[in-house]
Formats: structure tokens, C-alpha cells, sequence
């Protein structure tokens, strides 16, 4: 297992906040996929998912601790479910409010560091939702155990923490430099997104240079948002949860559930 450093990193959420604040308005519009179909279809994929854990059917009281604009909260809150919704964001939050006002989807927010969830949240929830790799914006092994133990501490006893990451196992053998490239032809204009990755010497972190290109009357725009990312191994995610006084820790690739990301999850026993 590599060996991480571990340091303070209020500086590194700032950035991370700058980063979403920014993106978070333009996301739902310019990212190159059809967003509320993904949101509709990634909350009944995650649904069954939870049914089949839990072992008894819903609907669960839900805390999606890092929602963004709010793809899987609102997909699952449009389905019976009680969410309430986190983000780092203020901005991001607000984006998300406005997308379940006008879906008329009942759910809460409020603003939250993740790694700080008993500050914010007194409540504690059957689920605790963290997906989109949202964990590797934990550079460190101090960040990541704050993380873990602060969603452990939301959940009811055998309660069920998920969380979606990237396949860092197979991404740190080839460190692939150009990535989540889409072309969205559009009626006002042509919308160009792509990642660039920049991979730190000894491959356990990288910086994402996020751009999006947006046709204007012939000529294209440009936005670019950088941030820096943990390439989170699947043996240091499953550790550190156990590490966290998770237990049924367990690793769920694509090809089993029908995410787009490989989920793990883990109970609060």
C-alpha cells in the first residue's frame, strides 16, 4: 500500500468550494449528456441497490453528504424517499434547490463539510450517500478517516453508508492523461467538455484541469476549472473504512450493479 502523507488541508477546501462553486451553475446545462435522464436513471439504479442491502423495502431517511446539483439526491427523493441533501457548495446547493423545486421533488438542504457532518446535521439517517468520487477530494489519510467517521457518525445502528469512486486500481497502471471527453451538438451551439489529467511522480494524486468549450456564433468560449484528486485505491478505501468501525465492507464493480462507478458500501454495526 503506498504510504500517504497526512496534513491539514483547510486551504485544499477552499479550492475544492472555489472549484464547485464555479462549475456547479454551468453543470447541469453544458456537461454533454442529457442531465435530468441520468439523474432519473441513476436514483432507480441506486434504489434496487439499497432495497437489495437494506433487506427491507423503503422508503429510507437518506443524507446525501457531498450532492453537488444534485443527480442522485433528487433521483432518489423523486422516489419516495426522505433526503436531505450536503454540499461543501453553497453555490451548488442552491443549483440543486432550484433543480427539486422545479421537479417538485420533497427534500432539504443545508451546507456541510463531510468530513464535519455532527457540526451541521443533528439527525441521523438509515443511509448515508456519498457518490460521483466525491472521496478522493481526500488527499490525506487524516481527511479521509475525519470523512469516514463523520458519516458513520449520521448513521442508525446498521445503517448503510455507499459511496461511488473511480477504478483508481486500473487508472494508476496506465495514468491516462486525456478523459471524459463529450460533444453535444445543441441547437444554440455546439458544447465541447474534456478533462485534463496532470499525474503527481508517484501516481497517488493528480490535478484535473476540467474544460468546456461552448460554440458562440462561430467562434468557441472557454472555462476552465482545476482541482486536484486522490487516485484512491480499492484496498486504502476498504481499509480505512474497517478502520472506521465499518463492518460488511464490500466492493460492488459496474458490471454488478449498473452504476457507472464502482460502489462500495459498508454497515454501521
Amino acid at each position: 500500500m503506498r504510504r500517504v502523507r497526512s496534513s491539514g488541508t483547510d486551504r485544499e477546501s477552499g479550492a475544492v468550494t472555489g472549484y464547485y462553486d464555479r462549475l456547479s451553475p454551468l453543470y447541469r446545462d453544458n456537461m454533454g449528456w442529457d442531465w435530468e435522464a441520468t439523474m432519473r436513471e441513476e436514483g432507480a439504479i441506486l434504489d434496487r441497490m439499497l432495497t437489495g442491502i437494506m433487506g427491507r423495502p423503503g422508503p429510507y431517511r437518506l443524507l446525501d453528504c457531498s450532492c453537488g446539483v444534485g443527480t442522485q439526491a433528487i433521483g432518489l427523493a423523486i422516489l419516495g424517499h426522505g433526503v436531505h441533501a450536503t454540499d461543501l457548495s453553497r453555490v451548488s446547493i442552491e443549483c440543486a434547490r432550484a433543480e427539486a423545486e422545479r421537479l417538485e421533488a420533497d427534500m432539504s438542504f443545508g451546507v456541510a463539510d463531510y468530513r464535519r457532518l455532527e457540526q451541521d446535521i443533528a439527525a441521523t439517517f438509515d443511509i448515508v450517500l456519498s457518490c460521483d468520487n466525491s472521496i478522493a477530494h481526500c488527499l490525506t489519510d487524516t481527511d479521509l478517516a475525519a470523512a469516514l467517521n463523520s458519516m458513520k457518525s449520521r448513521l442508525e445502528p446498521d445503517g448503510l453508508l455507499l459511496i461511488s469512486v473511480r477504478d483508481y486500481d486500473a487508472l494508476v497502471a496506465d495514468r491516462p492523461r486525456f478523459n471524459n471527453q463529450h460533444v453535444q451538438d445543441r441547437t444554440d451551439g455546439r458544447r465541447i467538455v474534456f478533462q485534463l489529467w496532470d499525474w503527481d511522480d508517484d501516481g497517488s494524486r493528480y490535478r484535473v484541469h476540467q474544460f468546456l468549450l461552448r460554440d458562440r456564433n462561430g467562434g468557441f468560449s472557454a472555462d476552465h476549472f482545476e482541482t486536484r484528486l486522490r487516485a484512491l485505491l480499492r484496498d486504502e478505501l476498504i481499509a480505512a473504512a474497517r478502520n472506521a468501525g465499518f463492518s460488511h465492507v464490500r466492493w460492488h464493480p459496474p458490471e454488478d450493479t449498473g452504476y457507472y462507478q464502482p460502489i462500495i458500501t459498508a454497515r454501521n454495526l
